[in-house]
């Protein structure tokens, strides 16, 4: 069974370390999950805490019970602290807290794939003031291009009211550049069953661009929000109910999930009528953390969202037990976890893995992408155990933030495909798990030469077969 992973990547805006095996972590930071039935004194923790070199600890409650975020003296490195914690016998896993990002965006040119901030093109300066690398930029956060982009928290625009209904529908316009609907039949799977906004599907991303024109009436409202007023979702990069998107990433996969259908505005996603739970965990730079992902993951759990769409991953080391078991936590509350390939362009079955899409979790769909002719990206990860179906994710056109679209290549455009069908199908039977959805889902594909030996099921996902087979 493949094991916990974690992630390398591209952005420099942590100060991080790095295992053995080439992952990046957050510097000063470790994850430990306590074993369940074992009573703790104050004294023996807090000497714990004291050996290790703890300054500053984040506990959980709920489904996070028994995990703690621990904060370092900043004397102290991760790997001195692991070896202390790991002793106790108290601990179950102690780990470092992985730094996760953001799927590379490949460019228009399909035979390119950029590893620069998505949002503006660029790369960080290495030390403000100091331009190296050549043509690095200062500020990587915020784009002053982008209306209602922010530059700082509290510049993030406000919630504005869900718009009413289009009754009767009208005919949204540009349907005719976003190929990936008629690819995967959802044009001909509307007539069956569009939606309803009764099931919840949590984007875990860079955040949304709430008050999207065609994404604001699919927006998930939260009918008891906390004093933290987390109407539409969470922003764990700040701390608040304001998950705007200051990248991009997150809002164009939004659209592929639930653009709203039928509202005579520019495009639709999969699933028409559907409510997007809004959660960031990714910085405007892209990169994020394992410990604000399983809160992510958790908070989607507890808030009843039933498909979770992750566009996020990297390269492997086998240690990321935190992620594993968030989403093993999501499977005993009967949640699916979509997770996108990576666009490295390697076989997932392999050393060279991406993770949370290698990961074994039954609850789990990992998504290559295909292009317009269902070619196998040249971008795109692949493997014959590890990654399950295709769709498409080359030059994906989506909505982005300031009621703006643009076209998009990654497993990242491929994996809200996925998300918006499972939603699609899981709201026509409500009354299924997620086993009976995602066998369905798997077993009505396409037969694509080019994916067979490549995915599990050889074949990219079709909507129509699988809402007229249940």
């Amino acid at each position: 069974m493949r094991r916990p992973g974690k992630a390398v990547f591209l952005g420099l805006f942590f100060v991080a370390g790095q295992t053995a095996l080439g992952a990046e972590y957050k510097a000063g930071e470790v994850i430990v999950k306590y074993r369940d039935g074992i009573l703790r004194t104050r004294l023996a923790t807090n000497m714990l805490y004291s050996s290790a070199g703890v300054k500053k600890v984040r506990r959980y409650s709920s489904l996070m019970k028994g995990i703690e975020h621990l904060i370092l003296q900043e004397s102290v490195n991760v790997e001195d602290a692991l070896v202390q914690l790991r002793q106790d016998p108290s601990i179950e896993y102690a780990q470092p807290n992985y730094i996760l990002h953001a799927l590379p965006i490949a460019s228009e040119d399909p035979l390119v794939v950029s590893k620069q901030n998505p949002h503006r093109g660029g790369i960080p300066c290495f030390m403000p003031g100091i331009p190296f690398p050549p043509n690095c930029e200062d500020d990587p956060n915020g784009d002053p291009g982008i209306p209602g982009t922010p530059s700082a928290p509290s510049g993030r625009p406000n919630l504005t009211p869900a718009p009413a209904d289009t009754d009767p529908p009208s005919a949204d316009p540009d349907m005719s550049k976003i190929y990936g609907m008629e690819k995967i039949k959802a044009t001909e799977g509307w007539k069956i069953h569009n939606g309803t906004r009764d099931f919840i599907v949590a984007d875990i991303d860079t955040g949304i661009d709430y008050n999207h024109e065609d994404l604001a009436g699919n927006v998930w409202r939260n009918p008891k929000p906390s004093d933290q007023k987390d109407i539409v979702g969470f922003d764990f990069v700040h701390n608040d109910g304001l998950p705007f998107d200051d990248n991009k990433h997150g809002t164009h996969t939004a659209g592929t999930i639930g653009a709203v259908g039928g509202n005579g505005i520019a495009i639709s996603g999969v699933a028409q009528r559907i409510s997007i739970m809004v959660l960031k965990f990714l910085a405007g730079d892209g990169s994020g953390t394992s410990a604000d992902a399983i809160r992510a993951i958790d908070y989607a759990i507890n808030h009843g969202a039933k498909v979770l769409s992750n566009s996020w991953g990297g390269k492997a080391d086998p240690d990321n037990q935190a992620l594993f078991d968030a989403i093993e936590r999501a499977k005993a509350k009967d949640v699916l976890f979509i997770a996108a390939a990576g666009n490295d362009g390697t076989d997932n079955d392999g050393p060279d893995t991406s993770y949370p899409a290698a990961f074994s979790n039954d609850n789990l769909i990992s998504v290559a992408a295909t292009d317009s002719n269902d070619g196998l990206a040249n971008f795109s990860n692949y493997g014959r155990k590890t990654t399950h179906v295709a769709a498409p994710g080359v030059s994906i056109y989506s909505t982005i933030p300031g009621n703006k679209y643009e076209s998009l290549s990654g497993t990242s455009m491929a994996c809200p495909h996925v998300a918006g069908a499972a939603a699609l199908l899981w709201s026509k039977h409500p009354d299924w798990n997620y086993k009976k959805v995602k066998e369905v889902l798997l077993k009505a594909v396409d037969d694509v030469p080019e994916l067979s030996g490549k995915t599990v099921t050889g074949g990219r996902i079709n909507v129509f077969k699988a809402l007229s087979s249940s």
